[in-house]
C-alpha cells in the first residue's frame, strides 16, 4: 500500500473545514455591506465575520505546520507549466489565507469606531494599535482587493480540481477526498500500466 497515496486526514480536514469557511466568509462579507442596511443585523453579520476570520488565520496556520511535517502525496504527471501554475496558486492560496485575516484585523485595530471583536463568543480579540484613520483606509482596500483576488484564486482552483476529476480523471481530487478512494485509483493506474507493458509485445 502507497502510503502517499492521499493527504494525512489531519490536512483533509484543516482543507474542507477551511473552505467552508472562506466561502462564508466572503458571502458574509459581501452581503453585509451590499444588501443589509439595518445596523444592528449588520453589526452582527460583522461579529460572524470576523469570528471566520481569525478561525481561517488559525486553520491556515496549523495547516503550514503539518504541511512542513507531512510527505505530500507524489504529483500526477503534467507538464511542467501545468505544475508550476498548479505551486504558483497554492503558495497565493496560502498567502492569501494569511494576509486577509490580517489585513482584517488591521482594520479593526485601527478603525476610530471602536466595536469589540467577539470570537465566536469565547473571547475577545485583542487591538494592538491606536485608532488611525489613515492606516485604517489602507487596511481596508487592501482588505477589498485582497478579497477579489482570492475570489479568483477559488474560482481558479476550483476549476482545476473538476478538470483533474472530470476530464483528466486521475486522483488529484480523490486524495484530498478520501485515501480508500486515491489508493483505487493508484492501484487502477498501476494495472492499466501494467497491463499495456505485458501486452506490447504482442501487438508489435
Amino acid at each position: 500500500m502507497n502510503k502517499t497515496a492521499a493527504w494525512p486526514v489531519a490536512l483533509r480536514l484543516i482543507h474542507w473545514l477551511s473552505a467552508a469557511l472562506v466561502l462564508g466568509m466572503l458571502a458574509l462579507g459581501t452581503i453585509m455591506v451590499q444588501l443589509v442596511a439595518d445596523p444592528a443585523q449588520r453589526f452582527d453579520l460583522t461579529q460572524t465575520h470576523k469570528s471566520f476570520g481569525i478561525a481561517v488565520l488559525a486553520l491556515t496556520v496549523a495547516r503550514l505546520c503539518l504541511r512542513l511535517c507531512s510527505v505530500a502525496p507524489p504529483a500526477e504527471p503534467a507538464s511542467r507549466s501545468l505544475l508550476i501554475a498548479a505551486k504558483a496558486t497554492h503558495i497565493g492560496l496560502y498567502a492569501l489565507l494569511l494576509l486577509m485575516p490580517l489585513s482584517g484585523w488591521l482594520m479593526v485595530s485601527t478603525t476610530p469606531v471602536r466595536v469589540p471583536t467577539e470570537v465566536f463568543g469565547l473571547f475577545t480579540l485583542p487591538y494592538p494599535l491606536a485608532p488611525d484613520i489613515v492606516l485604517y483606509r489602507i487596511a481596508h482596500a487592501i482588505h477589498v482587493g485582497l478579497a477579489i483576488v482570492l475570489a479568483g484564486l477559488i474560482a481558479l482552483h476550483l476549476g482545476a480540481a473538476l478538470l483533474h476529476a472530470l476530464w483528466w480523471r486521475d486522483r488529484t481530487l480523490a486524495r484530498m477526498w478520501r485515501a480508500r478512494r486515491a489508493e483505487r485509483h493508484a492501484r487502477s493506474s498501476l494495472s492499466s500500466n501494467q497491463f499495456h507493458i505485458v501486452a506490447a509485445p504482442s501487438d508489435r
